[in-house]
C-alpha cells in the first residue's frame, strides 16, 4: 500500500508541475505534454481505486470482526466458559439490531470503489432504493443463546443418566451411589453460503442504494437458512419429548409445556405455524366470545399460556415446539457472515458478483427440555 501511495504522489506531483509550467508561461500544453498528462490521470485513477480498496477491505475486516464484540452480540450469563477440548468460546444473544446491522455488513464498502477518483456519475431513472420482496421470520436467532467457536470443529457436554439414590444413611452404613453420566457431544460448523447474479458495474455506481439492498438479501438469505436449519435440527433431535394432541391446540402446547417443567427445565418459548396460531387466537367460546380474550382487551398478542411466541412458516403446520431456550444454543465461527464482491470474472463484460457465507453449528444439550407437541386431533 505504501509503495502504491508514493507513486500516486508522484503521479500527482509531475502532472501539478506540467499545467502550472503551462500557466506560467501562459501557453496551450503541447502534444506530449497532454498525452502525458493523459495517460497520468488514467494511473491515477487506478492507484486511487487501488488505495480506496485497500482502505474499506481495512474496514470491512474491522466490520467483520466487530460481530464476535459486544455490538453484534448481548453478553449472557457466564459471557466465558470452556468447551470439552479446552477451547474458550463466547456467548450470548443475538439482539434484533444486530440482525439487522449483520444483513448489512459490508454494504458500504465493497464495490463503490469500482467508481474511479475523479469520474463523474449520472443517475439512471430507477428508484434509488430497490423495494424487497417480504421475508421469513428470523426471530429465532433472537431468542436461542449463540455461541462463538474458536474452531470448526468442537464438542458439548450432554448428561445422559440422572439416577438420584441419595437416602437417609444409618451411622457406618455405606451411602448408596446415584449415578449421573455426562458425555462429550462433537459437531462441527457447516458452511451456509449462496453467490448474487452479475450485475452491471455501471448499475452498481450509478445506484449506491443497490449495492446495499444486494448485501442484505444475500446475508438476510444466509440467516433465513440458518434458521430453517435450526429448527429442523431442534424438532428432528434425539431425544426430546413427543406430546399427543389433547382436546384442543392450546390444551396441547400447555402439555407440552408441563412436561417440559415436570422433568426440572424451564419453558419459556413456543414455536407455531401462523395457521396454527391464528386458530388458538380466534377461538371462541360457547358464547361467542375469544377465549383468549377480547380484541380490544389489550392481552399480550403473541403469547400463549404467557410464554414467548413465535410464529413462523419455518415449522409445519399442526405441530408445536415448546422448549427451554438455555438447552439449546447456535454456534458461529468469529468471522460471523461475510460478504465479498468478485469483480474478477467477469471483468470482460463489466460484471461483479458477490458472496456471502458464514460457518454455523446447530446444538441440543439437554433433549427433554423440548416438547414436540401434535395440534391436530386423530
Amino acid at each position: 500500500m505504501s509503495n502504491t501511495i508514493q507513486e500516486l504522489r508522484s503521479i500527482q506531483a509531475k502532472l501539478s508541475a506540467i499545467v502550472a509550467s503551462a500557466k506560467a508561461t501562459g501557453r496551450d500544453l503541447t502534444e506530449a505534454e497532454a498525452a502525458e498528462i493523459q495517460a497520468g490521470s488514467a494511473r491515477a485513477i487506478e492507484l486511487k481505486a487501488a488505495i480506496d480498496r485497500g482502505e474499506q477491505n481495512a474496514e470491512l475486516i474491522g466490520q467483520v470482526a466487530a460481530l464476535g464484540s459486544d455490538s453484534a452480540f448481548q453478553p449472557g450469563p457466564g459471557a466465558k466458559s470452556a468447551t470439552v477440548d479446552g477451547h474458550g468460546d463466547d456467548r450470548g444473544y443475538l439482539s434484533a439490531d444486530s440482525i439487522k446491522s449483520m444483513t448489512r455488513t459490508a454494504a458500504a464498502p465493497g464495490v463503490k470503489a469500482l467508481v474511479a477518483a475523479g469520474s463523474s456519475t449520472s443517475p439512471v431513472a430507477l428508484e434509488s432504493k430497490p423495494i424487497p420482496m417480504g421475508g421469513g421470520n428470523i426471530g429465532l436467532l433472537s431468542l436461542v443463546p449463540t455461541i462463538i467457536r474458536d474452531t470448526p470443529q468442537y464438542s458439548y457436554l450432554r448428561q445422559s443418566v440422572r439416577t438420584n439414590n441419595a437416602d437417609v444413611v444409618a451411622a457406618g452404613a455405606t451411602k448408596p451411589t446415584s449415578v449421573f453420566t455426562v458425555a462429550a457431544v462433537p459437531n462441527e460448523l457447516k458452511v451456509v453460503a449462496h453467490l448474487s447474479e452479475y450485475v452491471d458495474k455501471y448499475l452498481l455506481e450509478d445506484n449506491r442504494d443497490l449495492e446495499s439492498f444486494l448485501s442484505g438479501e444475500l446475508q438476510f438469505g444466509v440467516l433465513q437458512k440458518v434458521t430453517e436449519l435450526a429448527l429442523t435440527a431442534f424438532t428432528t433431535a434425539s431425544g426430546i419429548q413427543s406430546i399427543a394432541y389433547t382436546n384442543s391446540p392450546a390444551d396441547s402446547i400447555y402439555v407440552g409445556a408441563d412436561s417440559v417443567s415436570e422433568l426440572g427445565y424451564n419453558p419459556n418459548l413456543v414455536i407455531v405455524n401462523p395457521a396454527d396460531y391464528r386458530t388458538i387466537r380466534l377461538a371462541k367460546g360457547s358464547d361467542q366470545h375469544y377465549v383468549s380474550g377480547e380484541p380490544l382487551e389489550g392481552s399480550p398478542l403473541k403469547a400463549i399460556w404467557g410464554l414467548t411466541t413465535l410464529t413462523t412458516p419455518g415449522i409445519p403446520a399442526g405441530t408445536a415446539l415448546v422448549l427451554d431456550t438455555n438447552a439449546v444454543s447456535i454456534s458461529v465461527d468469529r468471522s460471523g457472515i461475510v460478504t465479498e464482491w468478485d469483480a474478477i470474472s467477469g471483468f470482460d463484460s463489466n460484471r461483479v458478483r458477490a458472496r456471502t457465507e458464514g460457518r454455523f453449528g446447530f446444538d441440543v444439550k439437554s433433549p427433554a427440555a423440548l416438547a414436540l407437541v401434535d395440534l391436530t386431533a386423530a
